[in-house]
């Protein structure tokens, strides 16, 4: 074996016959008996010093005013007043929500908010939420860390930007809710299996530490944690029989997981008995796993299209990320690549079974996803840049097209949102959001055309992390309207210390906002029962029960026309909001007070058939450009020519204009749209089906248009 082959970092430098050469824009010439830096090294210097610098940005986003907005997330409100119960009763065994049992979820981020309560006091925001900023931080790097232990720096530095980068990560990583915690302990336990599977050397006490790890993420959120790391555990084992432990290891592993993780389960059991615990536990799984309700409501193939949701700004990344294995040019890496797909595939399938679905439950397979799709990024980067031929052609990727599209319409799509938001501050954000979002995919758009895929990627990165900072950073602090936060003040004004009551229904956020319990009657007797007993009660009551109510109290003291409305008044929450009323048992304490509720009224012409009449002059355009386009490149080379962008556009166009053609239902144009778009298909097909080698040019597309 020869230097070269021993010593990879010096494959740049080394050539044949043992001499040291530089590569400069495809001529190769010897320098003698010292390596020196070629420009292709210099240039990856120069993108990974970019990555890194950008990573240390992106970074930050989940502690930029992390006390913004105020809570008024139920799933945060458990956590955070489950934690402080703790704190306040001194029982770190038993959590109680509300005055009630709560054993939905373990005891892990319980613990967390009840260390700091009984550390620096009273909670707010930042502080219940810092656990859960720095373990978005640290799921960031130990991606980096698990791409790098894999494959490589460039790879984990790609993937790191990706997942940090991510709106849904980050959201998730400033609310101090279970699914950060779960996907922490996930990454953890899957950095100690790359280092495991693919580390230099064999180190099987690692197993210890995972076990460990694996408890961690049984205490966050039960047995969630093993349809994310056994899959690639065992595949692991069976692909890599030269890693696997010895038993003593496996068993001392099994151990050091019960002791940690089923020890309280132990004592909780032997604290309030078997049938509480599984009555507990029977009745988080007929709600989460058998509903029919749940299952209603989301179908089987729920997760596919979520996870474009989950990736967003890099959608058009989902498809490669779940396909790269299968590539012929991932042959050499395929295994490795498998063990990062197979959690995927398996937490999509499994989580698909179960009756209740969210996009969050997904939260632990994202970091593997941003690797793969780092990964075919990076085999796609041949196809985006510019390689030396006879006449120096470039290949241009649809994957990069794609993400630089989706780009500018997310700028469009945010800038559209001036329409429903005059506040100066608030109007200001959003317009440098938009535009950061969308002059990053036009700039983005540009590298691409001249062929320059990793420039492409850094400018995507540079907009997203502009419109992350302002968005967390600026929109969200001005932002008043949180419904649960207001509301709850205004109703802890009005009632005082006197008894409340929720009739026929509950509101977490609220119990959080007015810190105290706040019991439940669901029937009318047992609410005329509880006022008999506490004369001068307060009564909250969603619209859709107020009659009901007024049977037992008649007083409206204060009504909320849009509660839940969230704090950003987008279009479409409708869904979520309901109205809200506080009703008084006792004598009038004056007139009702109308809660001020913000209603987004777009501009007249802002309407569904509109926005499809703008789609489908759209459509038409990009349609009408592959003729532009053609007429461009044939009169530059004096010949009618059908570049392969024409039936990029083509396609692109045909696709649009055929979900135009369906959304008005014409026969004629559907017809007409998807026979195209098939042809369209079968013309790409055989242009890039017998691709030459690297290195060589590729046949011209020439002829004329028939």
């Amino acid at each position: 074996m020869d230097e070269c082959e021993k010593n990879k970092p010096l494959e740049q430098y080394c050539g044949t016959g043992g001499k040291n050469e530089s590569v400069d824009g495809g001529r190769i010439g010897v320098v003698g008996s010292a390596p020196v830096p070629s420009s292709r090294a210099r240039a990856t210097a120069r993108q990974v010093a970019a990555l890194i610098l950008l990573l240390a940005v992106s970074l930050m986003l989940p502690l930029v005013n992390l006390g913004e907005p105020e809570l008024g997330s139920p799933h945060e409100a458990r956590v955070v007043m489950t934690g402080h119960n703790m704190a306040e009763s001194g029982d770190w065994l038993v959590p109680y929500f509300n005055g009630a049992l709560r054993l939905q979820k373990p005891a892990l981020p319980y613990w967390t908010i009840a260390v700091l309560a009984k550390t620096f006091g009273p909670l707010d925001e930042w502080l219940f939420r810092l656990p859960s900023a720095l373990m978005g931080i640290g799921g960031v790097i130990l991606t980096l860390l698990i791409a790098r232990i894999v494959f490589d720096w460039k790879t984990g530095l790609v993937a790191a930007l990706i997942q940090s980068l991510t709106i849904k990560y980050v959201i998730e990583s400033r609310l101090a809710r279970v699914d950060i915690y779960l996907t922490f302990w996930v990454l953890v336990s899957l950095f100690l299996l790359s280092v495991i599977f693919f580390g230099k050397r064999r180190r099987d006490w690692l197993w210890l530490f995972l076990w460990a790890a694996i408890a961690m993420g049984f205490l966050a959120k039960w047995i969630a944690v093993f349809i994310f790391v056994m899959p690639p555990m065992l595949y692991g084992l069976l692909a890599y029989p030269e890693r696997r432990a010895r038993l003593k290891w496996h068993l001392l592993g099994v151990f050091i997981f019960s002791l940690l993780a089923l020890s309280w389960v132990a004592l909780l059991v032997n604290r309030l008995g078997w049938e509480t615990v599984q009555t507990g536990w029977a009745g988080e799984i007929s709600e989460n796993v058998t509903s029919a309700y749940h299952r209603a409501n989301h179908g089987i193939f729920y997760y596919l299209g979520q996870l474009f949701v989950l990736s967003f700004p890099w959608s058009a990344l989902v498809p490669v990320a779940l396909t790269v294995p299968f590539w012929p040019q991932s042959k050499p890496e395929r295994r490795k690549l498998l063990w990062l797909a197979l959690t995927v595939f398996l937490a999509i399938a499994a989580l698909s079974l179960v009756s209740k679905k969210k996009a969050d439950y997904l939260l632990p397979a994202l970091p593997f996803m941003t690797i793969l799709a780092a990964k075919a990024w990076e085999i796609l980067t041949d196809e985006i840049s510019a390689y030396q031929g006879e006449k120096g052609k470039i290949r241009r990727g649809a994957l990069g097209i794609s993400q630089a599209a989706i780009f500018v319409l997310a700028g469009v799509a945010v800038l559209a949102y001036c329409f429903f938001d005059d506040e100066m501050q608030r109007y200001a954000a959003i317009t440098v959001s938009g535009l950061s979002l969308g002059i990053g995919g036009i700039v983005a758009g540009y590298f691409i055309y001249k062929g320059k895929g990793w420039p492409a990627l850094v400018s995507l990165f540079f907009g997203t992390a502009i419109f992350g900072h302002v968005l967390f950073g600026i929109f969200l602090p001005s932002e008043t309207r949180i419904s649960s936060a207001d509301f709850g003040r205004s109703i802890a004004e009005v009632v005082g210390e006197s008894p409340l009551v929720y009739f026929n229904g509950q509101d977490d956020t609220l119990i959080y906002h007015l810190d105290r319990t706040i019991p439940r009657e669901n029937e009318v007797e047992q609410l005329r029962s509880f006022v008999e007993k506490h004369p001068d009660t307060f009564v909250l009551s969603r619209g859709k029960h107020l009659d009901a109510a007024r049977e037992v109290t008649e007083h409206i003291v204060l009504h909320h026309p849009n509660f839940r409305d969230v704090s950003i008044p987008l279009p479409g929450k409708d869904d979520i909001a309901f109205d809200i009323y506080l009703l008084h048992h006792g004598d009038s304490v004056g007139p009702v007070s109308e809660y001020a509720s913000f209603s987004p009224e777009p501009p007249d012409w802002l309407n569904v058939k509109n926005l499809w009449l703008a789609f489908g002059f759209m459509a038409q355009g990009m349609f009408f450009s592959r003729f532009l386009l053609q007429w461009i490149v044939s009169e530059k080379k004096k010949k009618s020519v059908i570049p392969v962008g024409f039936w990029w556009l083509s396609l692109a166009g045909g696709i649009m204009l055929f979900s135009y053609a369906v959304h008005r239902m014409d026969p004629v144009f559907i017809v007409g749209q998807g026979t195209g778009v098939f042809i369209y298909l079968r013309n790409l097909y055989f242009i890039y089906a017998k691709r030459p080698s690297q290195g060589l040019p590729r046949p011209e597309e020439s002829g004329p248009i028939q």
